[in-house]
């Protein structure tokens, strides 16, 4: 996704110490929401796969695992990374498991989409349309590479991602309590249907079924 207007140059105001620490939770939070957004978007390339078979994701995981709720999910992927190298041809049975997972049959696959979830299984409804007006709201506009709905998770997520990114320049209580909103009534309320369907869908690797958990449990009440 793009920012429709990239010229705003009003300088951001003088933080005070708290505010900026504050602004480096909000950064983690855009970096962790933006990770998770790329992996959500399309199948791993090949650059992507080698970085993650080199153990290149290893410290952000072991940033993750020392948050208690997440360790489980956390080691989860990390022993799925770990393994990827055991496949024949591990670029092409990722694939074929991202394709099982999120571009299948929506009745029985954690398709990536809201409305599924939140409006009775249905495609193109309310959160449809929510999602559709809040990126219209701040000018943001989904790339062309993809072609999603707006209700597409990967979208959900680095429309937040945009969220975390404004409050660590911005941070204001009503600009907290919108993010804080968002994740509860977008996100957290159908990440773990979603997470357990995951787990129902035979696949080469556990990859996907790990990383869909870990989402579930980093977004959870």
């Amino acid at each position: 996704m793009t920012l429709q207007d990239a010229t705003d140059t009003t300088a951001a105001p003088q933080l005070s110490p708290e505010q900026q620490l504050a602004g480096e939770y909000y950064q983690h939070q855009a970096l962790i929401c933006q990770w998770f957004a790329t992996l959500l978007a399309k199948e791993l390339d090949e650059t992507a796969l080698k970085a993650y078979m080199s153990g290149e994701a290893a410290p952000l995981l072991e940033d993750l695992e020392g948050i208690s709720e997440l360790a489980k999910p956390v080691q989860q992927l990390s022993q799925a990374i770990s393994t990827l190298h055991l496949l024949e041809q591990p670029k092409l049975e990722l694939a074929a498991d991202f394709a099982s997972l999120f571009l299948s049959d929506a009745r029985h696959s954690p398709a990536p989409y809201a409305s599924l979830y939140l409006d009775e299984g249905r495609f193109s409804g309310p959160s449809l349309q929510r999602m559709q007006a809040r990126l219209a709201a701040i000018g943001m506009v989904v790339s062309a590479q993809l072609t999603e709905p707006a209700d597409h998770v990967s979208i959900m997520l680095d429309y937040l991602a945009e969220g975390y990114r404004q409050l660590a320049e911005h941070p204001t209580p009503a600009a907290e309590a919108t993010v804080a909103n968002f994740v509860q009534d977008e996100l957290a309320s159908w990440l773990p249907e979603w997470a357990n369907r995951g787990q129902k869908i035979d696949t080469a690797s556990q990859f996907y079924p790990a990383l869909l958990s870990l989402i579930a449990a980093y977004f959870a009440d």
